[in-house]
């Protein structure tokens, strides 16, 4: 039985390149966007492998919306194995705190936290059904303590949240085989955030590819092997117990 993955904000950017990785690796992925444009051309890059890509666009603000994605994946693939919530926004403006206006505040933080408390809990609960799972909970750097920067208050803050979210959350699903950690890249990444930078400075980027093998590592553990963590990328393999999974599982 081929293993299933969702990738919320599929459409481009880090979750794009997921997509491609885990098709590649042999997954039925079920590419969710914001965008259905999106969702079907990242679908449409995939299928060259041996996949069976499930375009869906959701807003996971909308809990009607992410409840027709589970309901359409579990119809097409019969089961979820894994969820990688992706999908985020930011201030591309990257204004203070004294500039920023209330909407840009509350989109970000209804995206990027309460949008993934809905993807999370409601596949949590199929997962619970099923006796296993991995979730895994995309954050950044300006997300962790001791680490901020100016003009990006109300990402950082969901980026925050979205770790303490996933420690509760892993705390709370243990007991149903269910993982959840989160990965972050810890770097500047090419994807779309900061187009304000001239061309000089955005080929300094990362590739968007750059949080492959970490997810995917963390999308294939076992009931109870490893959960309530945070990784950032660039220095995951050092973690002896994670690289004993890489070594395992890549």
């Amino acid at each position: 039985m081929k293993r299933v993955v969702i990738i919320t904000g599929g459409g481009r950017g880090i979750g794009r390149a997921l997509c491609r990785y885990f098709a590649e690796k042999g997954w039925d992925v079920c590419v969710a966007d914001i965008s259905e444009e999106r969702a079907q051309k990242t679908a449409a890059e995939i299928r060259y492998a041996n996949s069976e890509p499930l375009p869906v666009r959701v807003d996971n603000r909308v809990i009607k919306d992410v409840k027709n994605m589970i309901s359409l994946c579990l119809s097409c693939f019969d089961h979820i194995d894994a969820v990688v919530n992706n999908a985020g926004v930011t201030d591309k403006k990257h204004r203070v705190i004294f500039d920023v206006p209330y909407r840009t505040w509350n989109d970000i933080i209804s995206v990027n936290l309460n949008g993934t408390f809905t993807c999370l809990k409601e596949c949590g609960s199929i997962m619970k059904r099923q006796g296993r799972g991995n979730i895994v909970n995309i954050t950044s750097l300006l997300g962790q303590r001791g680490f901020t920067w100016a003009g990006n208050t109300a990402y950082g803050v969901s980026k925050a949240a979205l770790e303490s979210l996933t420690a509760y959350a892993a705390d709370e699903f243990k007991e149903f085989g269910i993982n959840v950690n989160s990965a972050y890249p810890g770097v500047m990444v090419d994807t779309g955030f900061f187009d304000y930078l001239d061309e000089v400075e955005r080929k300094k980027l990362a590739s968007p590819a750059i949080l492959n093998e970490l997810v995917y590592v963390l999308c294939c553990l076992g009931p109870s092997e490893l959960s309530g963590k945070s990784f950032c990328v660039k220095d995951w393999k050092q973690d002896p117990e994670l690289k004993a999974f890489y070594l395992k599982y890549s």
